[in-house]
């Protein structure tokens, strides 16, 4: 179902030869500056948001904060702009798109389908430094490819 979230984050772990989880929170801040975004962290924020060029995360945990900026990262990615300017249905969508490119960064396809094999879901959140929250909305995704 989100085949195309899924190679975007193929195409990046490539491009910037990511192999070691977790990933590194300053590798996925990298990518986005590259992309020509500035990171700011916001002490009064609550949630992440994007507002121009800027990528806006509130002073949280890194296992949340992983999730917040390859969830941004996952707008860029898609060419999600204005999401405060759309209908409810496209809101719903492209947010549901940014968490699946957010989960398929942090858990690449290779590695996580191997991993829940081996490992229960509390060791899978220490390896890939996200909450068991994300581990399974992670699974889940796996469910959807398989049916």
């Amino acid at each position: 179902m989100y085949n195309t979230q899924r190679m975007k984050s193929i195409f990046l772990h490539q491009k910037y030869k990511l192999s070691t989880f977790p990933i590194p929170i300053w590798e996925i801040e990298q990518i986005i500056i590259d992309r020509g975004y500035d990171v700011c962290i916001s002490q009064k924020s609550k949630a992440s948001f994007i507002l121009s060029t800027t990528v806006f995360v509130p002073n949280i945990s890194d296992t949340h904060n992983r999730f917040c900026l390859s969830h941004e990262l996952g707008h860029i990615m898609c060419n999600h702009y204005d999401v405060y300017r759309v209908d409810r249905y496209t809101k719903s969508k492209y947010e549901a798109q940014a968490g699946a490119f957010a989960l398929y960064l942090i858990m690449p396809s290779a590695c996580f389908d191997c991993d829940l094999v081996h490992l229960n879901e509390w060791e899978l959140s220490e390896k890939y430094g996200v909450p068991v929250e994300y581990i399974r909305q992670r699974f889940n995704l796996c469910q959807e490819n398989y049916n």
